[in-house]
């Protein structure tokens, strides 16, 4: 473990002394953990506004080509439901357990052993996994984004918890 990482103490837990009576615990709490909160809103800005004139536009025209209210209102509550995500924001923990997200309360956990493969994205990193361990189950994405100055934490770590693959 790096020492940055174990420096700083608001990404991971404090160290459990030798004598202890936790000292059972202590291979885990040296663990390197991460967390991010993902939202478009404020990782990109400039995306965020263009999208949001985009539909703009398109309830705009609705409503020149229906003259209806009602139906500029569905189109627009159509267009939130579809793209959800840039709305609401998305919490990432990434720790000894696996990738814990959470969305609207509700928490969803990921063990690593699904992780199949974790790619490098332009803001961060693109998890694959199964969502079972039978050969023929499906491959789902997952895209973690984070500020440039976090990009590297989170890289390594990932890297921490699956260097024996």
């Amino acid at each position: 473990m790096s020492a940055k990482r174990s420096k700083d103490k608001s990404r991971t837990h404090a160290q459990v002394g030798i004598g202890s009576s936790a000292g059972s615990t202590s291979a885990l709490s040296q663990r390197p953990e991460f967390t991010a909160v993902c939202w478009q809103p404020r990782l990109q800005p400039f995306l965020f506004i263009g999208v949001s004139l985009v539909y703009l536009g398109v309830i705009l025209g609705v409503y020149w080509f229906s003259r209806d209210w009602l139906m500029a209102a569905v189109s627009l509550v159509a267009l939130m439901l579809v793209s959800w995500r840039l709305w609401v924001p998305i919490r990432f923990h990434i720790g000894p357990t696996g990738i814990i997200q959470a969305v609207l309360g509700q928490q969803r956990q990921l063990g690593w052993g699904y992780v199949q493969q974790v790619l490098p994205h332009r803001r961060g990193v693109q998890v694959i996994y199964q969502t079972t361990r039978d050969q023929y189950s499906l491959h789902k994405t997952i895209v973690i984004s984070v500020p440039y100055g976090q990009q590297e934490e989170l890289k390594s770590t990932f890297e921490y918890y699956l260097h024996d693959r």
